[in-house]
């Protein structure tokens, strides 16, 4: 997380010298440096949870923020590097989603400053963006035995991918994996059912009553698809009926 971009570049308008971050040196400083950390394209990132390494979805214009290693990176005390990052939040320049284990940072209209609108934020990962091939580390991980891993059903990451993206247009929040565990529930899943079934499946989940009140998780949504797909195909009357009055 700590990892620095040293490569590549970003655009820097003149008419930013006409905004208001530009009058204050040391806003300005920490609005480059979250230009400069801002993802250029869909990518996974590890991420230490303290009880272990998830992986999170990290889109076009946003980053992992910490603010330990922000204010070594920025040569700034913590304090200062909050405030100002709150003031650009205020200002409209970005936004932050925080949870327990970290904040994930998006950098409004970057598509715009950046070029390559339909990229932006909001997009999805299309296949050559697959987190497989963007995350190359990802195959080279291995096992408890030394042994690398071997390489995984592409429609359980396609899937993953789905549901991150999800969790997050619903909640608002980005999704803390556990892969091991989901991965494998993901995979058994899709020895029953098509991918685009449970992916179908997935829509429901988000705004079923029950699923809401037992937790939105992949672990609850395996327990709960059978019920879901058999609901799907009812009349909207008979399906409120039963999830009033179980059934």
């Amino acid at each position: 997380m700590d990892t620095i971009h040293e490569e590549g570049w970003v655009r820097l308008y003149r008419k930013i010298q006409r905004s208001a971050v530009f009058q204050n040196e040391g806003l300005l400083k920490v609005w480059i440096w979250c230009m400069v950390k801002a993802n250029h394209e869909d990518r996974w990132i590890p991420v230490s949870t303290g009880k272990g390494t998830t992986e999170v979805l990290v889109k076009r214009g946003q980053f992992v923020f910490g603010r330990k290693s922000a204010a070594r990176a920025l040569g700034m005390d913590e304090s200062t590097v909050y405030k100002r990052m709150q003031k650009l939040t205020t200002m409209g320049n970005c936004n932050i989603q925080s949870n327990t284990h970290y904040s994930l940072v998006t950098v409004l209209n970057y598509g715009p400053y950046q070029g390559g609108e339909s990229k932006q934020v909001t997009g999805k990962v299309t296949p050559k963006e697959h987190p497989s091939n963007t995350n190359k580390n990802y195959k080279n991980e291995k096992n408890n035995n030394g042994r690398p891993k071997k390489e995984t059903d592409p429609r359980v990451r396609e899937f993953l991918n789905f549901w991150g993206e999800t969790f997050q247009r619903e909640t608002g929040q980005p999704y803390v994996f556990t892969y091991g565990k989901e991965g494998q529930l993901v995979k058994e899943l899709l020895k029953v059912h098509p991918l685009q079934t449970i992916q179908d499946a997935t829509g429901q989940f988000f705004r079923d009553e029950q699923c809401k009140r037992r937790g939105l998780t992949i672990g609850i949504f395996r327990q709960e698809v059978n019920r879901l797909l058999t609901l799907k195909g009812l009349d909207p009357l008979e399906q409120a009926r039963r999830e009033i009055y179980g059934g």
